[in-house]
């Protein structure tokens, strides 16, 4: 009783051991659903605020970007209003429908000087706002004259419209005149359509997955009141997003739209995740129970398959021997093949012949078959395909047999790659093929010859009837044809009109039989001239093709073609004159027409160089005080946070005045007057400059920027390196924005057979472009997206202009890029051979320490910033500087002083700068050198300042160091008595946009 006892308790003792693992992950698993399932929820939550966050903040950055694209629209409105400020309606509308275009949140836009709206636009569907006076109306009175007093913009809104709906009205101050005769002549207030806004900017998209709300009327941030969404939004501890803009700001809150869920999606999938890995640990004593019970049965089953395999293989063997069928099988890496005795049979191999090789085969191939059936076998074993083929041997005792061979690729236990085949003899169905095919020719051979005698009677019974047929199409083609066809005899009279000619002249056949054309219709507005030309030529036997101005029956006036064709007698007499002749009137309308849209579109180009010019002289003036102002800043004693000041000054100008010359270039462009001016200068020295202005950058970046050039490459060229120089800096700039690591690699090499063609490459480690993005790349103002664009920057000008520059230079650009590898473009350029036996060194060794020598400069400019920049640019130099104002000025100082330079504005009051160079050069004393110094940047402007007799051409905005190396230039040239061409010291515009 006590053994048993023990007995039983030992084994209960061991079995709880065995489960005791078990247990204990049981445990463990029950522990780590409570932890995953606590940290899945406190996952969950962070995940849903953050999709909220991101999905609000998309449309608060959309809203953000459309409210203030509309007010930089509005705001350029209002600076041509204030140019302008007795524009009328029609002016009006003409540039707000050209500021606006397709921008349909903007509702209304109503200016209202002296506080009383007169022009609106659109007129449609707004008349009611006509009139309204901002002094007299209680609800818009104070925020009107917040406007007037505070001299800023102010947004108001969303408000109820006069002419009904909603939206966020924009007031902005409308002045008149600069500095103290700035005066306040009115508002301009616009309407953004509160709908239109919310719709294009994603807000009331019915598929967001969130609900949101707005705060901030009237642009007053979270202390304004909220106007839009639920109200309860604020109340369920939404995400917030701040929008600002010049105006104001709101908020933005959002929650889910199905609120704040507590439960997470994936807690069940997470559940039963782990209660699949606790069973998989439980039941391993289970599973590998199992296994070794499968283990057994596999191998009882593999011993019963390898019986039936034997069985099967003894089988196989019996038939193939029977159907007379060779079998082969070859090793497709080692070469190594084997052949059954089947096949050593069909080749009529001996007992003794020893191992089979992999040319074995190839050895007893026909002559005229072995080099096709190779490559064919080689080329289908290379491919990984099944092979098969028909081909002819030579037996040993002479005899041609011809086989038919198949096999297929299959793949060993081993793994390796291997073919098995199958030959067999097919010599008598080919016999028999012949056969067939000899007497199947012999029988086409006899029906072609009985085809072809019944073809020759067929074809000629068709071409007797043809000439019947063709005779009387032809005269119904006359007769219906839509052209007029006129018979006449050899001296005009008419014999035969179609039916064409009276339908188009109003003259029956019995009315035009007799006369002559030119009696019938022709009329007071008729060219004699024309008819006389005419009657010369027929005269000498030759075709006419004229434009004549007839008249019909009824009087009307109507243009025809005219094509005369004489018809010759043997002796060369004109027998007949056959007429034919088309209206043209319709046409003739078109081409006056077509003339008159030419001179509008001549006019509209003239106004719009214009406006370039007027813009970039406006652009350019202040620019130089900017510019110039900052670089004299820069080279003072600074702090720091002064340096980074001047540093942003010098940077943003910068960035302006490129926009400003990428327009201008591509103005110029597109009206073909960008010239390529050729000089000799170094390519080494050009490729330099390129990149030492973008080094900064890159290494600001941590990019490397390497320049790789060909060896035996040619270093003195001729061609327009300003053109190249801002090719190269538009792409390696793209290169260095658009590379975050890596580095960017420039290689300079030429074509191998002509080293003047120039092929230079960059490449970059950048962001790269997808195929999609790349076909528009080369389009003007486009980007890769607008992505880019808001995270990059840029006009998406200076591929457009570098890419049309490079083919006006003999060649071109072309890219290839990989969306997130980076790009790679090729540039391709013609250069010439230089003419110059010495090129000038480096031009980026210039500074700004140059001492002039003592001398009077005459400066006449009316703007006193750039007469302020100019002194201060002379500032310790033994130069004595007169200052006018006028070109009359300038004049009556050459006369008294006789200066030694004069820098001479374009654009003054009272006599410009060309007349007063004019005057000048009248003078009888000790001229001048007169160096035009304009904001004037066209090609047309340099060549009038030199038709007038100046010597030079600075383009403004103008550095320190061009204006001190030219007045060196310049004076030294005047102690020597040496007069200076122009193109020597000429300078064009800067193309790149870089200031020094």
């Amino acid at each position: 009783m006590a053994l048993n006892f023990r007995l039983s308790t030992l084994l209960g003792v061991i079995r709880m051991r065995t489960y005791l693992p078990t247990v204990v992950t049981f445990a463990a698993v029950l522990v780590a659903v409570v932890v995953a399932e606590k940290q899945n929820t406190i996952i969950h939550n962070q995940s849903l605020r953050a999709q909220v966050q991101n999905e609000a903040g998309l449309i608060a950055s959309r809203l953000k970007g459309r409210i203030n694209a509309d007010i930089q629209l509005v705001q350029g409105l209002v600076a041509v209003m204030s140019t302008e400020p007795e524009m009328d309606q029609a002016r009006f509308s003409q540039l707000a429908e050209q500021v606006f275009g397709d921008h349909k949140e903007i509702r209304l836009v109503a200016a209202a000087p002296d506080l009383v709206v007169s022009l609106i636009y659109p007129m449609k569907g707004n008349e009611a706002v006509l009139g309204l006076d901002y002094n007299k109306n209680a609800a818009q009175r104070e925020a009107a004259f917040r406007v007037r007093d505070s001299g800023e913009m102010v947004l108001a809104g969303p408000v109820n419209l006069i002419q009904g709906g909603r939206g966020f009205i924009g007031r902005f101050p409308l002045f008149a005149g600069t500095g103290p005769d700035r005066r306040f002549f009115g508002i301009l207030s616009a309407v953004i359509d509160v709908d239109a806004l919310y719709a294009d900017t994603g807000l009331t998209a019915p598929e967001t997955a969130i609900e949101l709300a707005l705060v901030g009327r009237d642009g007053m941030g979270a202390e304004g009141g909220q106007f839009y969404g639920d109200s309860h939004i604020l109340e369920d501890t939404p995400v917030l997003v701040d929008i600002s803009f010049p105006a104001g700001s709101w908020q933005l809150a959002a929650r889910p739209s199905e609120g704040w869920s507590v439960q997470p999606k994936n807690l069940w999938s997470l559940r039963l995740t782990l209660l699949v890995a606790g069973a998989l640990i439980l039941f391993p004593t289970f599973l590998a129970e199992r296994l070794s019970a499968a283990r057994r049965s596999a191998i009882s089953n593999l011993k019963q398959s390898e019986a039936e395999l034997a069985a099967q293989t003894r089988r196989l063997q019996i038939a193939v021997q029977t159907s007379q069928v060779g079998i082969w099988e070859y090793d497709v890496e080692s070469g190594e093949t084997v052949w059954d005795q089947q096949l050593r049979d069909l080749y009529r191999l001996p007992n003794d012949f020893g191992a089979i090789g992999s040319t074995t085969w190839q050895q007893h191939l026909h002559p005229d078959d072995r080099k096709a059936t190779i490559e064919k076998f080689d080329k289908e074993i290379q491919g990984g395909g099944d092979l098969a083929a028909d081909f002819r041997i030579v037996l040993p005792d002479g005899t041609i047999h011809h086989i038919r061979s198949a096999g297929r690729r299959y793949t060993d236990a081993g793994g390796q790659p291997k073919i098995i085949g199958v030959n067999w003899d097919v010599s008598q169905d080919v016999l028999l093929r012949d056969e067939l095919l000899h007497a199947n020719k012999a029988l086409q051979h006899t029906n072609g010859q009985m085809h072809k005698g019944q073809l020759a009677l067929e074809q000629a019974h068709a071409e007797l009837q043809e000439q019947q047929a063709e005779l009387h199409r032809l005269s119904l083609v006359a007769k219906h044809a839509s052209d007029s066809i006129i018979l006449t005899d050899a001296e005009t009279r008419i014999l035969w009109v179609n039916d064409a000619f009276t339908k188009i002249t109003g003259f029956s056949p019995e009315e035009a039989i007799g006369s002559t054309p030119g009696d019938l219709l022709n009329g007071i507005k008729s060219d004699s001239s024309v008819f006389d030309n005419i009657s010369d030529r027929l005269v000498l036997g030759e075709q006419i093709s004229t434009e004549i101005l007839n008249y019909t029956k009824s009087g009307e006036e109507i243009w025809m073609n005219s094509n005369l064709v004489p018809v010759l007698d043997d002796n060369g007499k004109i027998e007949l004159i056959i007429g034919i002749e088309r209206e043209i009137t319709d046409f003739k309308n078109r081409q006056r027409e077509l003339a008159v849209a030419k001179l509008a579109a001549e006019q509209a180009d003239r106004v719009k160089s214009e406006f370039l010019a007027n813009m970039s002289h406006e652009i350019r003036t202040p620019m130089n005080g900017i510019i110039g102002m900052a670089s004299l800043l820069a080279e003072s004693d600074l702090t720091e946070d002064e340096k980074l000041y001047v540093d942003t000054i010098q940077e943003s100008a910068g960035a302006l005045l490129k926009i400003i010359n990428d327009i201008l270039d591509l103005s110029r462009l597109e009206a073909e007057r960008l010239e390529i001016v050729a000089a000799d200068f170094n390519l080494h020295h050009c490729v330099k400059s390129a990149v030492n202005l973008l080094r900064p950058k890159a290494d600001e970046k941590g990019i490397a920027l390497t320049v790789n050039y060909a060896e035996g490459l040619i270093k003195e060229v001729r061609g327009d390196d300003g053109r190249l120089r801002q090719i190269l800096v538009n792409l390696i700039g793209n290169a260095v924005k658009f590379t975050e690591k890596g580095g960017v690699t420039i290689f300079i090499g030429a074509h191998s057979a002509d080293p003047y063609r120039l092929l230079i490459r960059i490449e970059d480690s950048g962001i790269g472009i997808s195929p999609e993005q790349s076909q528009y790349i080369f389009d003007r103002f486009s980007q890769a997206d607008t992505a880019i664009t808001r995270a990059f920057g840029g006009t998406g000008l200076g591929l457009t202009i570098s890419s049309v520059l490079a083919k006006r230079m003999g060649g071109g650009i072309s890219m290839h890029s990989e969306l997130g590898m980076g790009s790679c473009f090729d540039l391709c350029v013609q250069m010439s051979p230089a003419t110059a036996s010495e090129i000038d060194t480096d031009p980026s060794n210039k500074t700004s320490s140059v001492m002039l020598a003592e001398s009077l400069i005459l400066m006449a400019d009316d703007n006193k910033v750039n007469r302020l920049l100019v002194n201060k640019y002379l500032i310790g130099q033994p130069i004595e500087l007169v200052e006018v104002v006028n070109g009359r000025e300038a004049v009556n100082q050459c006369k008294a002083r006789t200066p030694d330079i004069v820098l001479m504005d374009m654009s003054m009051p009272e006599l410009d700068g060309i007349a007063a160079t004019r005057e000048i050069r009248e003078l009888n004393i000790v001229q001048p050198t007169i160096v035009a110094l304009t904001a004037n940047a066209f090609e047309s402007d340099r060549k009038a300042c030199m038709a007038a007799g100046m010597d030079q051409f600075l383009s403004k905005p103008i550095s320190k160091t061009d204006l001190l190396d030219t007045l060196a230039t310049l004076l030294a040239a005047r102690q020597k008595n040496v007069s200076l061409s122009t193109a020597d010291v000429a300078k064009e515009p800067l193309a790149s946009g870089a200031v020094e």
